[in-house]
């Protein structure tokens, strides 16, 4: 019989917080971090995951901010996601973590020797009262790693009892928490990082994402819908998402959009990263009307071509909570059964986008062995929502009048310093030049270089 192999989780996230939290406890020397010091509120808050994720923390930081509004914050996220927080007035610095270069390192070991360059260079150089790792379920990406080894004195994160992979593979993280918040109820995740705020005393007022974007963003997403007609009714697809089983086919979005142009004369607006411009291309090829597609554009760009949108019909994906946090009217196809863990990682109990008026559309169950969720690589169970429920649900939201609220525009001091950043890759974009000189309607937005 052979013997079992640790998993690769153990080697790049379990073993180096063990160690830092043997480190932390028996060999660092003692820091300022353990005395009562003078001056503001220092909080350090790691959300390296997904965009998702990142969009639906924004409600944390508020209200750490309403709470102690002369502390500083301090937020640590993926590169690719610092532009979209650089206007944000609840943040007062945003640290991403070096690129290692090296191809040929396996992915896991480039991000531990990421998180360890990025300790050296940054981490230990500034001091924290409050360390915060706001996931719920598995920590895979060193947030546990990176607050321990911060100066922080309280260490802020949600127990490792919280499913039953998280106890498998972060087991003996609670150790690493002055502050270890249990699993709970299934709850939205805004809902999650807000009982975070609580937990440290801040009461949670407005629970709604938010995203602050500038004039000069609105400028450009003008620029980018010049050609599309005064009267239309603009529709942001959203056409990518993380993985494959999770993305609609685009026959369906076809037929959606022909609905919809008969009796709105609705303008199709493409949403996609650089490397699904390919996938856009031939969404567009198909539609009877005019589209726009916007590609690899900066994320705040993305923003306000969103809020300049009337509907979002895509997957489940970070465009769609981008879409609902700007106030445009979502509809987001779902591969999850309706009768699933509710608390799967692909739940919209907990991760759909955060509004009133957002509709989310699942199978009623799973197909063949997917019980608990969808688990094919491949879109299997999302083939059962049928374009008459799209339809249906976008016509009632076009029918809603529009929520009110009072637009968000980011200081003119956060935009002098803010640091752009975009969202594919440029090299992405070649590849699918040869076929732009086929549609004529189209206006394509690319990256800027670097």
């Amino acid at each position: 019989m052979k013997r079992r192999l640790l998993p690769p989780l153990f080697f790049s996230v379990r073993l180096p917080t063990l160690l830092a939290m043997f480190w932390r406890a028996h060999i660092r020397p003692p820091s300022i971090s353990g005395i009562a010091r003078k001056g503001p509120l220092s909080i350090l808050i790691v959300r390296l995951d997904s965009l998702g994720d990142v969009v639906m923390t924004t409600p944390l930081f508020r209200a750490l901010k309403s709470a102690f509004p002369k502390s500083r914050c301090t937020v640590v996220v993926q590169r690719s996601y610092k532009s979209l927080l650089a206007t944000n007035p609840h943040i007062d610095e945003i640290l991403t973590l070096p690129n290692i270069r090296p191809g040929w390192l396996p992915a896991r070991l480039r991000r531990l020797l990421a998180a360890v360059l990025f300790f050296w260079t940054e981490l230990r150089k500034q001091h924290f009262d409050f360390a915060i790792a706001p996931r719920w379920d598995v920590d895979e990406h060193l947030a546990t790693f990176l607050c321990l080894l911060s100066d922080a004195a309280t260490h802020v994160g949600y127990s490792e009892t919280a499913t039953a992979t998280k106890q498998r593979i972060n087991r003996g993280f609670d150790r690493a928490y002055n502050v270890c918040l249990p699993p709970g109820p299934v709850r939205h995740e805004v809902l999650r990082n807000l009982d975070i705020a609580e937990a440290l005393g801040a009461s949670v007022g407005e629970a709604g994402p938010e995203i602050y974007v500038t004039e000069q963003d609105r400028k450009r997403a003008a620029k980018l819908l010049r050609r599309a007609p005064a009267e239309a009714k603009l529709v942001a697809i959203g056409i990518g998402a993380r993985s494959p089983g999770r993305r609609w086919p685009l026959k369906c979005y076809c037929e959606i959009m022909g609905q919809l142009d008969r009796s709105y004369r609705a303008w199709p607006v493409i949403v996609c990263s650089g490397p699904e411009l390919g996938e856009a291309l031939k969404l567009a090829r198909s539609l009877r009307c005019p589209a726009t597609i916007v590609s690899g554009a900066r994320l705040r760009d993305v923003c306000a071509v969103l809020e300049r949108c009337e509907l979002f019909i895509g997957n489940d994906s970070g465009c769609a909570h981008l879409a609902a946090a700007m106030g445009c009217k979502t509809v987001v196809i779902s591969r999850h059964p309706r009768n699933g863990d509710p608390d799967h990682g692909n739940s919209p109990f907990r991760f759909a986008p955060f509004g009133r008026q957002v509709r989310v559309l699942q199978p009623a169950s799973g197909l063949e062995r997917c019980t608990v969720a969808c688990s094919s690589p491949r879109p299997h169970c999302i083939t059962q929502v049928k374009v008459e429920e799209v339809v249906a649900a976008a016509r009632e939201l076009l029918t809603e009048p529009q929520a009110v609220t009072a637009p968000i525009v980011a200081p003119e001091s956060l935009e002098a310093s803010q640091q752009v950043l975009q969202v594919g890759p440029a090299d992405a974009l070649p590849c699918a030049s040869e076929a732009l000189h086929s549609i004529t309607a189209v206006p394509v937005v690319t990256p800027c270089p670097r």
